[in-house]
């Protein structure tokens, strides 16, 4: 897919989209900019939050219950890892290791690690490690040999 991006000092801002045929990614994106596009329901200090996935850094399993972590906040969310990972690996979820699924577009910084590991540290400063298991496929995908559809 191309992106071409014009900077106008004047008039309305506006986006086009050209395609052969619609897609799930253009759909996507398209739900991202009229601002529609999924939101996953997570419980946070007695309350209730509908999160847009590109707010979240990473998402783990703690005693079979899972939790969203933002910059700022931690939210306890109903769905599982392996739902989460699915539905959303065109927004750049991606499981890391049998616990963990992390947005790779909120990665920092990456470093390799002994035994085919991989430390990524996230935009809030925290480091995660992705598993050898997963480490080859991430390697793929951000080289943009792979598609982020999950396994």
């Amino acid at each position: 897919m191309k992106l071409t991006l014009n900077k106008i000092s004047e008039g309305e801002e506006e986006i086009i989209i050209r395609y052969r045929e619609m897609t799930g990614r253009i759909e996507t994106v398209i739900g991202i900019l009229q601002g529609t596009g999924q939101r996953i329901s997570a419980e946070f200090e007695g309350g209730r939050a509908f999160l847009a996935p590109e707010e979240i850094l990473y998402l783990e399993s703690v005693d079979g219950a899972v939790f969203a972590y933002l910059k700022d906040r931690v939210c306890k969310v109903a769905q599982s890892l392996e739902r989460l990972s699915g539905v959303y690996a065109d927004r750049g979820f991606f499981r890391c290791s049998k616990s963990m699924v992390i947005n790779i577009y909120k990665i920092s910084y990456l470093k390799s690690e002994s035994g085919n590991r991989i430390r990524a540290t996230m935009e809030n400063q925290e480091e995660v490690m992705i598993s050898r298991r997963y480490a080859k496929r991430l390697r793929q995908i951000l080289k943009g040999g792979e598609s982020r559809e999950p396994v």
